[in-house]
């Protein structure tokens, strides 16, 4: 009978490497047992992954949509924030305006065409916001302002008039630079995007459009309205009558411009309204989710101690086995 024999070095690797293997056990359910989760996860599951990587990949495409709908919340409250500020605006100017009248005095009607010519700033500076250096109106063109400074605009107007210093003139002027779609204002006013409006996919089955655009018939309305009380200081050689009657124009154009921008406001509140339910439903589909995913990956404690009592023993009794077998020696049997 041959005897298979182990040379000291070998005895003293696998001594090792058994030891080693038994403290990693060990380090893994104490891990297990602190974090409440398996160490090793496709043990746990007995291979079978399929079911937790389909969790993990649903996670992460929520999480996209879950930015994506949040970035679009910021944008549609952005919107509204001009929005709110344009009728602030037009609603101020109109009230001002509307207290001018034929009986106005030469005083009377200046502040007004001073301040009409400083509301007409304000429009425009409020529509040419950027976030981020991001236009918020100007469609698809986020990189720049959708709208020409102030002062181009009413120049450009300006030399559309001509010489004209009537009251019907000017006014058939505005209106016709302001909606004549072959030139005026969008050609050398609007200078944002004019395609299809930008959609957004804020979850797996809904997509909304920000359909808000510094070329909205509403706000076309508005800054018409604007620009003809601002013209009434621009304009040289007016009448104070000319300039009375412009002013009080303006002001019936920007009081009944108000529900077209109200209405505006209103369907960026429904799309608003849209990505919040999205929103609502994504973080609750993560959830559900992140439940059945800590399920999975969810160590049972008593199982888990025991285990660990277990292998604690284990290790105790190799240590006890080792110092006993390094303490044999041939002279203690002779």
């Amino acid at each position: 009978m041959t005897l298979a024999s182990v040379g000291d070095m070998a005895q003293q690797f696998r001594s090792l490497r058994d030891g080693n293997a038994i403290k990693t056990e060990l380090n893994a359910l104490v891990e297990s047992l602190s974090s409440g989760k398996v160490a090793d996860l496709t043990e746990a599951l007995n291979g079978d992954t399929v079911r937790f990587s389909g969790i993990r990949y649903s996670l992460s495409q929520l999480d996209g949509y879950r930015q994506a709908a949040s970035e679009t919340q910021q944008t549609l409250a952005n919107i509204q924030i001009v929005l709110g500020k344009v009728d602030s605006s037009r609603s101020a100017a109109a009230e001002r305006l509307l207290l001018v009248n034929d009986g106005s005095s030469a005083a009377q009607i200046n502040e007004a065409t001073n301040a009409a010519r400083g509301t007409f700033d304000e429009i425009v500076l409020a529509l040419n916001t950027q976030i981020a250096d991001r236009a918020l109106m100007a469609g698809n063109s986020v990189g720049a302002a959708p709208l020409a400074n102030s002062e181009t605009i009413l120049a450009d107007i300006q030399a559309a008039i001509g010489g004209a210093i009537d009251q019907a003139t000017i006014s058939a002027t505005v209106e016709a630079w302001f909606n004549d779609p072959a030139g005026g204002f969008f050609t050398s006013g609007y200078l944002g995007d004019t395609a299809a409006p930008p959609e957004r996919r804020v979850s797996d089955n809904r997509t909304v459009v920000i359909d808000a655009r510094a070329d909205d018939p509403a706000i076309r309305q508005v800054l018409q309205g604007a620009a003809l009380a601002a013209l009434a200081k621009e304009l040289p050689g007016l009448s104070q009558e000319t300039k009375s009657g412009l002013l009080q124009e303006a002001a019936s154009q920007l009081y009944g411009s108000a529900s077209d921008l109200v209405a505006v406001q209103a369907r960026i509140g429904f799309v608003e309204a849209s990505v919040e339910r999205s929103l609502t439903e994504t973080n609750a589909q993560q959830t559900s989710l992140r439940l059945a995913q800590n399920d999975l990956n969810l160590a049972d404690p008593f199982e888990t101690a025991s285990q660990l009592q277990a292998t604690q023993q284990q290790l105790e009794t190799f240590f006890s086995v080792t110092a006993r077998m390094s303490q044999l020696s041939l002279l203690r049997f002779i």
